[in-house]
């Protein structure tokens, strides 16, 4: 699925909504401020409503900060997220204008209790009232924007609700199709279970330090081997990594790439059950106890088919949103005053 179709839905609910309101109080995305102040300019006019740059701006940062938070853009996108993000805020206010003028002729009216009950719930965000108003207040806000917003945002969830409520449910054969045809996603690398003991020597030690230290750790594992004390009781004695020592040494399920050199070698060229021997790198001495390796393979349908069918859901709702707005689009006379070459001169951060 594209980025944009991952936000698409939540970004009609979100964009309608205040920049810096609709997210936890005081996280915002650390991008680079547009190239000029926003203005009252008109971008685009449909159904005597008017999208202006203001707005613009105010989604784009919305956008910016979700997908900064998770993770789907780059430095260089958000740096330059004024050009980056601008299809995706204007399809995102064109659909809301649409889908809110959908609501009205439907006669679908919020529920005043629910946006009382989410207009309270956004000032528990704060700190206290007066730090909400300063937000409102830094945002050329007042309480009455933010209830209209709230307001907006209920209606049009419930035109998008009866929009994918008619989308047939994902079946079996969709989903097996899917882990047929994708099998990247499901490839499990070769990984082990393993336990250690680390003695650390510092970097200023001498060849008799280093030694003594050493041989300790070959008295310990000598211990284990005659069966004089368990692993977990030795590593839970003697092991220096504190966080793991008092588990028995466990350092849980390891796959290659997380490894130091060194104990990549070693672990997964041992054999199950058994101590390797002692490690020395960069950080000091090491003994493992491999207690498994687990062959590469795939993960079975069972274990993956919930994300599977929540992924499909998703996508099969997006789409239809979509093609709804598209619909409506159709529809509608859209008029647009600047074109999207004129946006990207006026805002390009050079």
């Amino acid at each position: 699925m594209t980025r944009r179709s991952m936000v698409l839905i939540a970004a009609f609910l979100v964009c309608l909504f205040p920049v810096g309101l609709a997210g936890k109080a005081g996280q915002e995305a650390k991008t680079a401020p547009a190239a000029q102040a926003p203005a009252d300019v008109v971008i685009v006019k449909l159904l005597g409503e008017s999208i202006t740059e203001k707005q613009m701006l105010t989604a784009i940062n919305q956008l910016a900060a979700r997908a900064q938070q998770q993770q789907q853009a780059t430095p260089q996108q958000l740096q330059q997220k004024d050009i980056f993000f601008y299809k995706d805020a204007l399809e995102t206010l064109v659909g809301g204008v649409l889908l809110k003028n959908e609501a009205k002729e439907q006669n679908i009216a919020p529920d005043k209790a629910k946006v009382e009950e989410n207009f309270l719930s956004v000032k528990k965000q704060f700190p206290s009232e007066a730090e909400f108003q300063k937000a409102l207040q830094n945002q050329g806000l007042n309480e009455a924007d933010v209830r209209k917003g709230l307001e907006d945002n209920l209606v049009i969830q419930q035109v998008m609700e009866a929009t994918i409520k008619a989308v047939p449910a994902v079946t079996d054969v969709e989903i097996q199709k899917f882990y047929d045809e994708n099998p990247r996603y499901f490839d499990e690398p070769e990984q082990a279970h393993a336990a250690h003991i680390f003695m650390r020597v510092d970097r200023a030690a001498t060849p008799e330090q280093k030694a003594a230290i050493r041989k300790k750790l070959e008295e310990v594992r000598a211990d284990i081997e005659s069966k004089k004390i368990t692993f977990a009781e030795a590593a839970a004695k003697n092991s220096e990594d504190k966080q793991n020592a008092q588990n028995g040494g466990d350092l849980g399920t390891l796959k290659h790439e997380a490894l130091l050199p060194e104990l990549e070698n070693a672990i997964f060229s041992a054999k199950p059950g058994t101590l390797t021997p002692i490690i020395e790198t960069e950080f000091g001495f090491h003994v493992i106890n491999v207690l498994e390796l687990k062959p590469a393979g795939k993960t079975p349908l069972a274990k993956v088919k919930p994300n599977i069918q929540q992924y499909l859901e998703q996508k099969a709702k997006t789409e239809a949103t979509k093609k709804h707005i598209e619909d409506l689009k159709g529809k509608t006379k859209i008029e647009t005053l600047v074109t999207e070459e004129e946006w990207t001169k006026r805002h390009t951060i050079k």
